[in-house]
């Protein structure tokens, strides 16, 4: 493999989740001798994962960010400035959504016909139909990939469902987690007043991750008169919102909005259970890194997160994103709470079974883009 071409499409933050696994990889085959290069929306906020990039030998394409692109004469300067990426001049391309229909849109329409070989990866999903237009374009684009890798199975399974479209040589990977994976349980920490903590590391989105409905749950008398805290980690659009709610409830003195965390593992190594009781998510990391650090997990029934929680052994499935089920599931760690570490060092089993030992080196297996032989290093 001489040269990959990394296009990333996410441009409603300046960073997630679904960008960690091209940025690792295109960071990993540059310093094997690979010629890399990585087209991006361009965000201030990205400026030290550029420079990553730039240090381990990466060309960088930038494209104007969100704010950028609203305009009809913006979105048409996007469009030739995706016009003139050299799509044409590398081996393989890496095409990788914070979704799973971006392909579809605006100046993307087209791209699949200039690449020789591509991918196409999958963060997401929704229930969303495709206008007739839009179908026959997808089915284009999924039908030419070499892979369809998606961070979660449901992704395919819920587009055949909403869409009636079968995609092709599909894929799973799995997310980087952000810091290197402990060898051994990671014991709990005994808390302040015999608090059961609870933890939450998502982005301050109601519609998508909600949080609003985990306060309103937690607002019932039970749950005030006992002890117990949560620490909501994460930024968003919705912080003053969910400010509100909390006071509100009369929740100010056991919720508490702490954020965006740098340090995921002293985070965790604090908390006794993970939540993650969202809208839509596919294979959330914070589920893997909760696990990853020995923590049980309480999900929702959406995307992966089943596969990987399992009732009574290293967490709970609530089957409904309301206040009733949730209370359901809470209850039932709250029962359990002195059994929650014994089911925390099921969470590192199952990780440690599952999870690759290097993501990376897989996710560029599973796209068909070996390792560099030796014969090819460049001088």
């Amino acid at each position: 493999m001489r040269s990959v071409f990394f296009l990333s499409l996410m441009n409603s933050d300046s960073w997630g989740g679904s960008e960690e696994i091209w940025f690792r990889s295109a960071i990993h085959l540059a310093q094997k001798g690979v010629k890399v290069a990585v087209c991006y929306f361009n965000w201030p906020a990205k400026q030290d994962k550029l420079d990553q990039l730039t240090n381990a030998g990466c060309e960088l394409y930038p494209l104007a960010g969100r704010n950028e692109t609203t305009s009809p004469w913006k979105k048409m300067k996007l469009k030739r400035a995706i016009q003139k990426l050299p799509l044409e001049n590398y081996d393989e391309v890496i095409i990788n959504q914070g979704g799973w229909k971006d392909i579809v849109h605006g100046p993307l329409k087209s791209v699949h016909r200039r690449c020789k070989n591509y991918s196409v990866v999958y963060h997401n999903y929704d229930r969303e139909k495709l206008s007739p237009g839009k179908k026959q374009l997808f089915i284009k684009w999924v039908r030419k990939a070499k892979m369809n890798i998606g961070d979660a199975a449901r992704i395919f399974s819920e587009i055949a469902k909403t869409n009636s479209v079968l995609i092709p040589n599909q894929r799973v990977l799995f997310n980087p987690i952000t810091f290197t994976a402990p060898t051994h349980y990671t014991p709990f920490v005994n808390s302040v007043n015999d608090n059961l903590n609870f933890i939450v590391l998502a982005q301050l989105d109601l519609k998508r991750k909600a949080q609003d409905i985990l306060i309103k749950a937690l607002s019932a008398e039970k749950w005030k008169a006992r002890k117990w805290q949560l620490h909501i980690y994460g930024k968003g659009s919705d912080a003053g919102t969910l400010a509100n709610l909390i006071e509100t409830a009369g929740l100010s003195e056991k919720v508490y909005l702490k954020g965006y965390s740098y340090d995921i593992p002293a985070v965790l190594t604090w908390s006794h259970v993970v939540l993650q009781l969202t809208h839509i998510d596919a294979m959330p990391i914070s589920v893997t890194e909760a696990m990853a650090m020995s923590r049980p997990v309480i999900g929702s029934n959406v995307g992966d997160m089943p596969l990987w929680i399992n009732d009574d052994v290293n967490g709970w499935i609530a089957n409904e994103v309301s206040a009733v089920a949730i209370d359901g599931v809470l209850e039932k760690a709250w029962q359990n709470r002195y059994n929650l570490e014994a089911m925390g060092k099921e969470s590192f089993d199952i990780f440690t079974k599952k999870y690759p030992a290097d993501p990376v080196t897989y996710f560029l297996d599973i796209a068909g883009i070996s390792e560099i032989r030796p014969d090819e290093q460049r001088i």
